[in-house]
């Protein structure tokens, strides 16, 4: 039987007590019971994104790990202000962040792995500030302020790159397509499989022939979640070479 609204507002909080997260005062946010370990003012962050329905599941999941990780993270301190949250109360750019994890600097892409692994078949509002790693539903990350985004609402500059002595995240290069660019003329699918393949190609712009793979999320899944989409994703990350 589902919970009613009061009843999930009553369970987060008593979630939040068991794990010893605690709501700071004139803050949505509330915090593990120890002290933050962000040394720069920029650096990549992530968010997990929940919704009503499913908060109370994400919080557990990710609070259970974090006994053995011990992130560096905020946690929305409320339902109802999840709520506002989700419907842009506290302005549009903070739409989503359910969650905020400040990683290790150096390990940053194997957290976006771990985090992904836990949670991408889990539903999230979308992050639209942020970038959703691998393309999934609730595991955003982004470059930005650190040190000034700890107890505030996140005062973005939308502009703001990666500095040159960062972590490279492979998945920050790739480009998102919803259509095959026009710059490529098809000439031949080599193999079509439900909905992935490959394609012989003709680049308009260079005039050279290419080949291009494609495929979809939950195609081909294994038990451990991985799919198709993400056997891609790896293959090319292996290949150093950017792909359609």
């Amino acid at each position: 039987m589902a919970m009613n609204k009061e009843d999930i507002a009553i369970q987060f909080e008593l979630l939040l007590k068991e794990y010893s997260v605690a709501r700071y005062e004139d803050s949505i946010w509330a915090f593990p019971d120890y002290p933050h370990r962000i040394k720069s003012n920029y650096g990549w962050k992530i968010h997990i994104s929940a919704i009503l329905t499913n908060a109370i599941q994400i919080a557990r999941k990710f609070l259970t790990l974090n006994q053995k990780y011990h992130f560096d993270f905020k946690i929305i301190s409320s339902i109802p202000y999840l709520e506002q949250m989700n419907m842009g109360y506290f302005g549009n750019s903070q739409v989503g962040k359910f969650i905020t994890i400040y990683p290790d600097q150096s390990a940053v892409t194997e957290t976006l792995e771990l985090l992904y692994y836990y949670f991408h078949d889990d539903v999230g509002i979308r992050v639209g500030s942020d970038i959703s790693y691998k393309q999934g539903l609730n595991v955003y990350y982004r470059y930005g302020t650190l040190l000034d985004d700890v107890e505030n609402i996140d005062k973005r500059d939308k502009k703001l790159k990666p500095s040159s002595n960062v972590e490279k995240i492979y998945d920050y290069r790739l480009e998102r397509y919803n259509s095959l660019p026009t710059r490529y003329l098809i000439l031949e699918a080599i193999k079509q499989k439900g909905p992935s393949g490959v394609l012989l190609a003709l680049d308009l712009q260079t005039k050279l022939k290419v080949i291009i793979r494609y495929a979809e999320k939950y195609y081909n899944i294994e038990s451990a979640g991985i799919d198709e989409r993400d056997r891609l994703i790896s293959a090319s990350s292996l290949l150093e070479k950017d792909f359609v």
